[in-house]
Order: C-alpha cells, then structure tokens, then sequence
C-alpha cells in the first residue's frame, strides 16, 4: 500500500500511450481530474473507506483508462464484500494483459492482478438455483435483485457472501421465493424453487336456466325447459277454453229458460208473472245465474286465450333440446265443475 500514491500518480503520467488501456487521447482537464481522483482514491482505500475509494477510482479509470487504476478498483470492491465484481476486474487486467512497451505501472498493476485475484477466488460463494414446475424460458429469475439468465439457471454461479434473495415469477405461476446466508468459500446446495400452476380461469358458458317445480310429496325440486313449461300453458290454455265452452253453454241456457217465462210487466231484464211468486223466484235466479255463468265464460275465455297463445310462444322460441335420457314430462289438463288444472309426471 506505500506505493500506491506514487503508482496512480505515475500511470496518470503514462497513461497518454496508445493501446487497450488507452482508446483515446484524454484532454489535459482530464488527466489533471484523473489524477485528483486517483490521489482522493488512494486515501479513501488507506482509511478504509471502501465507498469512497471505489467511487473515484471507477470515475478516474472512466476518464483515462488504465490497469493500475483497475487493480486500485478491484482492492476497494474487495474491501466492499463485492468479491465477485473484484474477481472479474482482476481477470480483466490479466486477459487484456500489457505490452513490453507499456509504462512500468502497468507492468506493476499486471504483477499485483495475478497474485490478488489467487487470494479473492477462494473467498467466493457459490450456488446454483434449480427452477421447478415452469420451463426456464417462461421463469424471471433474480438474485438479490439481478436477473439470472435463463441459460445459468441449474449451473453454479458466484456469489457475495452474505444474505441471498433468489425470487422466481412466471406468468401463470405462484411465485417462489428462498432466503439463504453464505459465508466466504462456502459451496451451497442447488436451490430448488417450485413453481405451482395457478388454477385456469374458467370459462364463461351460457346456461338456460330453469324454472323449479316442487314434487307433491315435497321431495326435491325437478325443473322443467322452456319447451315442456310451452306445453303446460298450451295444456292450461286449452282447459281455460273448455271451461269458458262450458260455463258458456250454460249462460246460454239460463237466458233461454228467462226467456221461457211468461212476462206480465218487465223490469229491466227481469219478467214478472202476476200472483205466481215461483215463477219470480224462478227467473230471479236464473237471471243471476246467467251473470254468473257469462262472466266465468268471458274470464275463462280470455285467460285460456293468453295461456294457449304463450305456450306457442315458448313452444315456437324454446331451444333445441338433446335427446336427452331426462325424465319424459308428461302434462294432462282437467276440467271439474268450479276447478281447472293440470297433473302429469315431471
């Protein structure tokens, strides 16, 4: 560490020579702000202020590139806990490598890179992470916040000691996560993340819904399609007008049998035979029974009416139906004196 001042000095001064350290020809202004930031560097390092001295040393060797300001930076990074970052910027210097006719610095930091990088190589972690359940392709995989690529996954990677976050996500997968501690040198065991396939959505069909119809024992609900409920109003409908033929005819007969009797004096539609009592009764109730009987047959008419004609509108609108192994619905309409209905097996 004595010469370091001296050696950033030095390679500022010789660093103008053509080569791989030297792409362009750096301005004076430049040289003279390498040269400051390489000497703020070399304090920082010898304090132990790692930050610090990597931050000028990477700035310095931005504005004149140089393997002595390189090795400077792999000693800081080194002193950070980035043994990884250290370990590479040592390969770099010793893979460009320097020419016979290059400044004697140069030559030095070369000499330091090789003898540095033997003793950061063995402190390095490693470890491999395993991806389970999704194809590597499809999975983002990252270590404390760095993507790995998908070609590394499942081969062991250098590592920081310390504490690792290896995070996977994929799209259609729960996202599998490990929180792992190396220490320096320590190989760790593949870690396996397992990817579980997140349920499908399913897909949106279109039901017809069907109406429920209580059993008489009341037992469980059955339902009845459009089709079959099409053939119980055509059924009601069909007995509606019976009854209104029905209730018709006998309003019929009722103005038949007033009309049979003997009129003496007439109030309104009422004929009144003179000291005959039951022939008055008689057409009294056949007049009521008339009003009876015509409004059934008017109201049973009308409701018969609607039923029958939308049972041909849900017979005429109901979907095509399977041949199904479903229950024959069978509708039987009945007629009773004072009672309409309808009784089948469903």
């Amino acid at each position: 560490m004595k010469y370091l001042l001296g050696l950033v000095l030095l390679t500022v001064a010789l660093s103008l020579s053509g080569g791989a350290w030297a792409q362009q020809q750096p301005s004076a202004a430049d040289r003279t702000t390498a040269r400051r930031l390489g000497n703020e560097g070399v304090v920082a390092l010898k304090a132990g202020d790692f930050d610090t001295a990597a931050d000028r040393f990477e700035r310095a060797n931005d504005l004149v590139p140089a393997p002595s300001f390189l090795v400077l930076l792999a000693r800081a990074r080194a002193g950070q806990g980035r043994l990884v970052e250290a370990y590479e910027i040592y390969r770099t210097i010793i893979r460009e490598g320097v020419q016979p006719d290059k400044p004697e610095a140069f030559k030095r930091a070369l000499a330091d890179a090789k003898q540095e990088v033997k003793l950061v190589e063995p402190r390095l972690a490693w470890v491999a992470v395993n991806v389970v359940g999704a194809r590597p392709e499809q999975v983002e995989v990252t270590l404390n916040g760095s993507v790995i690529p998908s070609a590394a996954l499942g081969a062991q990677r250098p590592v920081d000691p310390g504490v690792l976050r290896v995070e996977a996500r994929a799209e259609g997968y729960r996202s599998a996560e490990a929180v792992v501690e190396l220490t320096e040198g320590q190989h760790l065991p593949p870690i396996e993340l397992r990817m579980a396939e997140l349920p499908k959505p399913q897909p949106i069909v279109a039901v017809q819904r069907e109406q429920p119809i209580m059993t008489a024992d009341g037992g469980e609900p059955s339902f009845v399609s459009q089709s079959s409920l099409g053939y119980i109003a055509l059924g009601l409908g069909g007995a509606g007008i019976a009854v209104g033929a029905v209730t018709g005819i006998i309003a019929i007969n009722r103005r038949q049998e007033l009309d049979d009797v003997p009129c003496i004096r007439e109030e309104g539609e009422i004929c009144y035979a003179a000291n005959d009592p039951a022939t008055v009764n008689a057409a009294f109730a056949a007049q009521d029974d008339l009003q009876t009987f015509a409004t059934a047959a008017t109201i049973s008419f009308i409701a018969g009416g609607a039923l029958a004609a939308t049972g041909l509108l849900l017979l005429v609108t109901a979907p095509d139906e399977p041949p199904a192994s479903a229950q024959t619905l069978s509708v039987r309409p009945y007629v009773g004196f004072g009672s309409i209905g309808a009784s089948g097996s469903f």
